[in-house]
């Protein structure tokens, strides 16, 4: 029995290897339990991903739904994350439920340990705060106002939910791919501390954002004017327009070229396809124009990821930029 009153159902082990630097499970129903407070909602189950410690340090990032942060033996929500939001946070699990909105939530959630976060932020203000909340002991969301998902957040968590049977490999991939999650985060971060006023939306607002943003990318490449996206979601286009940025940290044509470009780029890395097939898929007329709007992107064409014998120089490029966005 567990403390929220039903029996713990498992989908799967996890458990912490403290020679690992991080550790990662897809789902956070690996262990978890009815609450009883709310028989629609689950209890997720954590773990400190270092034994000796009484912190955990995790990446949550929130696909559909929501999940809640509640101190032990009170029902009062003290901090959530929302639906296409993500967070950096130290939680004490002895003293912190963590409650999914529903079953059919899809939540990733990252577990990052002290060494891995020193090796990568060790003179960064966010590990700084970070440490502080453990020391304490304290339960500690780092961005005051939760991050957007991002397509390019979208599509690296998308990436980690396909494993082979190399074991080497999938760990040397997790890992590189952890590491350009994180620059994402504190990147969002730092603008989010230098903007005067982050505004939110009350959640009927969000959840029409979240519609429109659901429209796009299922019908990516179709002509669809901003008009007739917002009467789809039941308003107008300057809300829209307004909303949808707050939102989403974009405007609507930019979140979804950052989309189509971030599925591009997935499709020739992993993909046996061709650029004129992935060109057809994302709704270009000529692969030229896929291609020219491919360059204009990245900086480089889409001829540059098929050929393998660079995919090499463009990992290297990758951790480039990771490491720029964090000195």
């Amino acid at each position: 029995m567990t403390q929220s009153g039903e029996e713990t159902t498992l989908k799967g082990e996890f458990k912490s290897d403290p020679d690992n630097v991080y550790a990662f499970h897809k789902s956070v129903e690996v262990s978890y339990s009815r609450n009883i407070d709310d028989r629609e909602q689950l209890e997720v189950q954590m773990f400190p991903s270092e034994p000796a410690s009484e912190c955990l340090y995790q990446m949550i990032f929130v696909l559909k739904g929501k999940t809640s942060f509640f101190q032990k033996g009170s029902n009062e929500e003290y901090g959530y994350i929302g639906n296409q939001e993500h967070n950096l946070c130290c939680i004490t699990p002895k003293y912190t439920r963590m409650i999914m909105s529903s079953p059919q939530d899809e939540i990733i959630c990252i577990n990052l340990s002290s060494a891995f976060l020193n090796r990568y932020l060790s003179n960064h203000p966010a590990w700084q705060q970070l440490k502080t909340a453990s020391d304490h002991k304290a339960s500690l969301m780092l961005a005051k106002f939760n991050m957007h998902v991002t397509p390019e957040i979208s599509a690296i968590l998308h990436r980690l939910d396909q494993t082979s049977d190399n074991v080497i490999f999938d760990q040397l991939l997790l890992e590189s791919k952890v590491i350009e999650l994180l620059a994402l985060q504190i990147s969002q971060l730092e603008q989010l501390q230098t903007a005067s006023q982050p505004l939110n939306l009350k959640k009927e607002e969000m959840d029409k954002m979240v519609a429109a943003r659901d429209i796009l990318i299922n019908t990516a490449g179709e002509q669809l004017s901003l008009r007739s996206l917002a009467h789809l979601v039941g308003t107008n286009e300057f809300n829209l327009k307004r909303d949808f940025k707050i939102a989403f940290g974009s405007t609507v044509y930019n979140y979804l070229n950052r989309h189509k470009m971030e599925q591009a780029r997935l499709m020739l890395k992993e993909e046996d396809v061709s650029i004129a097939e992935v060109a057809s898929k994302l709704n270009y007329k000529y692969a030229t124009h896929f291609s020219v709007a491919f360059k204009k992107y990245f900086g480089y064409l889409p001829s540059r990821v098929k050929s393998r014998k660079l995919s090499i120089m463009l990992f290297v490029e990758d951790f480039a930029v990771i490491f720029e966005s964090l000195v």
